[in-house]
């Protein structure tokens, strides 16, 4: 489903507009970005996440009042003796007085809802780009998939872990969203009294230590009563401002009554009013500011030292794409530069690391010699980036062979063909990094619409009009050489 598709729920909401890159994010946003880039942010996702278009997920206690007469079922009682209010109550009482009925209500929780198959909002789409771009480590309070969907959309398996076992099992390809009241995939593992909260909590705890120094822990869509099992605000606190992390507060109301309890005085100067939607959006569009500021940075870097014509080019390219991209989205110059990369680990880091930049760079020198701007279209993932010359795309599979990167590009760009994203006969360069293997001698761009094309280009240019450069060699002056 695309954005122009603007789907609008019964509360009549409809899908998140995000901001273009004009919008520079608030300054609190701004420190997440950079406790992300560094390996310190942990996102904490609350039912607010997954309320949102065209996700819908439950408010307040309408799980509860679904499962209501299953449970006066499953205890025999009449519907109206039930007066508990909520689904943690209900599920205490079930506890109390048919303790082996347990886990058939979990059975019937899990499917109370379209919780497996939640079709995902914005928001879980940007939660899962900054999981596969490893800019956070995500603890999910709820049950959905919705995180886990949105990965589909972007190549990438996201996994819920709710339990110690399942980290240890956890393929090293796959990332994982760590589910502290459980997964709807796995309904024995759904929490849903106040006597199961501590011990899920505490794994997680546990995991996300392990990479949390000195970091930032943001609570996001996170009310003082979850959706399913109400929050223990005091001890969320004191558990995850351990040793030297901070907690942040996003909600588009402020800090409940409860974390002002929690954390006194300090609540407000560590929260965030933002619906999670917006406040995501703002996380991913900040991210991608700040990588190509860096890539910019690190061009000026490289030109101070060796002030040849091929290095001004990185110059003027990293210019020319940062005012190309003024009215795109985040998501879209992330998921532009990150899509054709295939790093083999789950959540490793690109557009922040050396192989992003000088990818970036090899893309920024070619479209500097083709001619003064670049023409950016699209948006999601079928953004476009273009001189007047030719299309560029990004392919990067760490030592892999030159000729199989080549064909995971050839594969892309055949599916992106096959949607529209390239005019006809417009040649596309792809920058690729760190692939073994012989590269063909860089060659003028090939015109494949008007048949230009002579047999000393073949090397370089496939009569497809695709073409393939080795971005490490933007670094030494050979591209424009």
């Amino acid at each position: 489903m695309g954005r122009g598709d603007s789907p609008v729920n019964d509360q009549m909401q409809i899908r998140h507009e995000p901001a273009s890159l004009r919008q520079v994010p608030p300054a609190e946003v701004r420190a997440l970005v950079e406790a992300g880039r560094t390996g310190r942010l942990v996102l904490y996702l609350g039912a607010g996440v997954s309320m949102s278009s065209p996700a819908c997920g439950p408010r307040g206690n309408a799980v509860a009042d679904r499962l209501r007469p299953y449970v006066a079922e499953l205890l025999g009682v009449d519907l109206a003796e039930l007066r508990e209010p909520d689904l943690e109550r209900l599920a205490a009482r079930v506890e109390q007085e048919a303790v082996e009925r347990l886990d058939q209500l979990k059975v019937r929780a899990a499917a109370a809802w379209g919780f497996h198959d939640m079709n995902p909002n914005y928001g879980h789409e940007m939660v899962a780009l900054l999981l596969r771009e490893g800019l956070a480590t995500v603890v999910s309070a709820n049950w959905d998939c919705g995180v886990e969907n949105g990965g589909l959309s972007i190549g990438v398996s996201i996994k819920g872990v709710s339990g110690s076992s399942d980290r240890l099992n956890l393929p090293t390809s796959d990332v994982p969203i760590y589910k502290v009241h459980g997964c709807a995939k796995r309904p024995r593992t759904l929490v849903l009294t106040r006597g199961e909260v501590n011990e899920p909590r505490n794994w997680a705890q546990t995991e996300v230590k392990r990479g949390l120094t000195a970091g930032i822990v943001a609570f996001v869509g996170l009310g003082t009563l979850g959706t399913y099992v109400s929050e223990p605000v005091q001890e969320l606190a004191e558990l995850w401002t351990e040793g030297t992390s901070t907690v942040v507060i996003v909600d588009p109301d402020g800090p409940s009554a409860a974390w002002h309890e929690a954390l006194g005085d300090q609540a407000h100067t560590v929260s965030v009013m933002s619906e999670a939607d917006k406040f995501l959006d703002d996380l991913v569009r900040g991210s991608a500011l700040e990588a190509l500021s860096r890539a910019a940075e690190e061009a000026r870097r490289v030109h101070a030292h060796e002030a040849n014509p091929w290095s001004e080019a990185i110059v003027k390219g990293c210019v020319a794409l940062r005012a190309a991209f003024a009215n795109s989205h985040g998501d879209a110059v992330l998921r532009w530069w990150r899509d054709g990369v295939k790093l083999g680990e789950g959540g490793r880091q690109f557009i922040f690391e050396r192989a992003g930049q000088v990818s970036l760079m090899c893309v920024a020198q070619l479209g500097a010699t083709d001619g003064d701007a670049f023409v950016v279209n699209g948006t999601d993932g079928n953004l476009t980036v273009r001189s007047d010359r030719r299309y560029f795309e990004i392919a990067c599979t760490p030592g892999a062979h030159r000729t199989d990167v080549e064909r995971d590009a050839r594969a892309r760009i055949d599916k992106r063909r096959r949607d529209g994203r390239y005019a006809t006969g417009v040649p596309i360069a792809v920058s690729v990094h760190g692939a073994d293997g012989a590269f063909p001698a860089p060659s003028a761009p090939v015109d494949i619409a008007t048949g230009d094309l002579a047999m000393s280009d073949i090397a370089a240019a496939a009569l497809d009009g695709v073409s393939v450069f080795r971005a490490e060699d933007t670094m030494n002056g050979v591209l424009i050489a």
